[in-house]
């Protein structure tokens, strides 16, 4: 009798052993969806970098025809309106090099 306790106390054990073992073995399986929403973010950090860099690279050559003009028709505001647009630009671009880097 004794015996027979024993056997079914091991059977019943090894039964709620696996069990436990394949229920958190499986876990919640969202390894590819992670790595799906994780490429998908480097992808919009990166297009976004790209789309900064270019902006301030348009803000600088702008700034830069605008103090050209400014100078050829001796206008003083838009001289300093061009360094500003220049250096707003210039700022970016060092932003965008720090963030890549």
């Amino acid at each position: 009798m004794k015996n027979i306790t024993i056997v079914i106390s091991i059977v019943i054990a090894l039964i709620v052993g696996v069990f436990a073992g394949y229920s958190f073995g499986k876990g919640p399986n969202t390894g590819a969806a992670d790595a799906k929403k994780l490429q998908d973010s480097v992808m919009m950090m990166n297009e976004q970098s790209a789309a900064i860099k270019k902006m301030g690279e348009m803000m600088k050559a702008g700034g830069g025809m605008m103090q050209a003009m400014g100078m050829k028709y001796n206008d003083e505001e838009a001289v300093a309106t061009g360094k500003d647009l220049e250096a707003v630009g210039i700022k970016y671009m060092g932003e965008n090099k720090d963030q890549e880097g």
